[in-house]
């Protein structure tokens, strides 16, 4: 069985420091592929689609809907497809 994976909260932009999940859309055991959005971050009021660079399964949600992450910050778990 692979190893789980962190899922960070990106940087995505020049000032920011944290962000807020502003919407999950998937959930545990949820499969996913690359390039489809994973949730959405709003850092300034801005919502941002923040997408899997590669596929995999939603092992578990460590930061929910409404919670602020650090930039780096672990938001949640996966494992890749294919036990890479």
């Amino acid at each position: 069985m692979a190893e789980a994976r962190d899922i960070l909260m990106p940087k995505l932009g020049l000032t920011m420091t944290e962000g807020e999940i502003a919407e999950w859309r998937l959930g545990p055991g949820d499969a996913f592929a690359a390039g489809d959005v994973l949730f959405v971050v709003e850092p300034d009021k801005i919502s941002n689609d923040v997408e899997a660079r590669e596929a995999g399964v939603i092992v578990a949600i460590v930061a929910g809907e409404g919670e602020t992450v650090e930039v780096g910050g672990v938001v949640a778990t996966y494992t890749p497809a294919g036990g890479g």
